[in-house]
């Protein structure tokens, strides 16, 4: 399976055959003077295909909770089991429930509450096809987005079915209340369709990345970002990120004053993009959205970055080289960037298994940053208050069922 296809699902399927039922245990988050910490790290553990578990770890990486709910867990709550292409909002959580995004192909989302690890209800977002949701973002308490990044070839046959959207829900009943239908802003260019990807919400405004695919996802086109008001979702800005294809993550500044957008570069049907189309951008978010910097992969390494980015703080980015599944096999690279120089300096490298070395979330004041690494089944945590520069350490992660450990949130 080369890389594309194994990173965008499009061969998975689903058994929901778990081999281990563990034992689900809630996480009590104990109030600190450090009271805008998070309590810890939410972990999915995933096979990519049938199965995951969801456990919970400290800030020092150590298991608090083997596993919060899992693909074996079953009603009351879960009406659907979890597949296997589980990953957390962009977005930190708000409240004491954990938000899971269950991608390709079975497009449910999922509550649960990760005090008492109980389910507190699931929303298909399926609406007659195969639409793969890839964010979402709380807006209120009974509304929020989710971005679905597959377009719907044979629309029209379910309410809220067009595709390449943002739907909007209300997490409380849960219910679809409404789509956001990006197609008369963004149609097709020429094969290219627009695939709704990561977002965030900073104050106002949510911003989504849109990169273009074809409908083979054969071949990538030139990215845009949106600004979309959710008083009357509507899309209020655009920006087109010339020479960049296959933009997807995204992450915020500590003072939300900047987004960096991260792009893995054209995909050609290879095992590999393109890195002369790959790189990191900033955006100004204020008075109007628009580009202040640029790292092409080329200045980094020799690879396409990966699909997330997190800020270490506002003139340093966390991000991954792909590698390649070969042969002969190429290991994946997270960096420390620079963006202001564009250098960066190397900080893990993936043992023999590429496509493994997965960026999650950075917070300098409370631990540093994290990232999950399902080759050798290990959490990193890079610290950056030692004088003589950051210290990255490695945490063996034993999930009860066998699964690596693919992506992080805080909570």
């Amino acid at each position: 399976m080369n890389t594309k296809t194994l990173l965008f699902a499009l061969s998975l399927s689903a058994c929901d055959v778990p081999v281990i039922r563990p034992i689900e245990v809630g996480v009590e988050c104990a109030s600190t003077s450090e009271s805008s910490c998070p309590c810890g790290l939410a972990v999915a553990d995933t096979d990519r295909s049938q199965s995951a578990n969801i456990a919970a770890a400290s800030l020092n990486c150590q298991v608090l909770s083997p596993s919060v709910t899992s693909s074996a867990s079953h009603p009351p709550g879960l009406t659907a089991a979890l597949g296997g292409d589980i990953v957390f909002p962009s977005m930190p959580t708000e409240s004491n429930e954990l938000t899971l995004i269950d991608r390709y192909p079975k497009g449910v989302i999922t509550w649960v509450n990760i005090s008492t690890a109980q389910v507190r209800g699931q929303l298909s977002l399926a609406t007659g096809y195969l639409s793969n949701p890839h964010d979402y973002v709380p807006i209120t308490p009974n509304k929020a987005y989710v971005t679905r990044f597959n377009p719907n070839a044979n629309a029209g046959r379910e309410p809220f079915d067009g595709g390449s959207d943002i739907l909007i829900i209300d997490p409380r009943v849960p219910a679809i209340t409404g789509r956001i239908d990006l197609s008369s802003s963004f149609p097709p260019n020429g094969n290219f369709i627009i695939h709704p990807d990561r977002a965030w919400r900073v104050s106002d405004r949510v911003y989504v990345v849109l990169p273009l695919y074809d409908r083979g996802y054969m071949n990538s086109g030139e990215g845009y970002v949106v600004a979309i008001d959710p008083k009357n979702d509507s899309v209020i800005e655009s920006v087109f990120l010339p020479g960049l294809s296959g933009c997807s993550g995204l992450a915020v500044t500590p003072d939300g004053a900047v987004i960096a957008i991260v792009c893995s570069g054209r995909w050609q049907g290879s095992n590999s993009a393109n890195n002369a189309s790959s790189g990191i951008v900033g955006l100004r978010l204020s008075p109007q959205l628009s580009e202040i910097w640029r790292v092409p992969a080329s200045r980094v390494g020799s690879r396409a970055f990966g699909f997330d980015v997190a800020f270490v703080d506002s003139t340093h980015v966390l991000a991954t080289q792909l590698g390649e599944l070969g042969p002969p096999v190429v290991n994946d690279v997270a960096y420390v960037i620079d963006v202001a120089t564009g250098t960066g300096t190397r900080v893990l490298e993936s043992s023999n298994t590429p496509v493994t070395l997965s960026v999650g979330p950075c917070s300098r004041a409370c631990g540093g940053c994290f990232i999950a690494d399902a080759g050798r089944s290990r959490l990193y945590r890079l610290d950056f208050s030692n004088a003589q520069g950051s210290v990255i350490t490695g945490y063996d992660w034993v999930d009860p069922t066998g699964l690596p450990p693919r992506s992080l949130a805080f909570f």
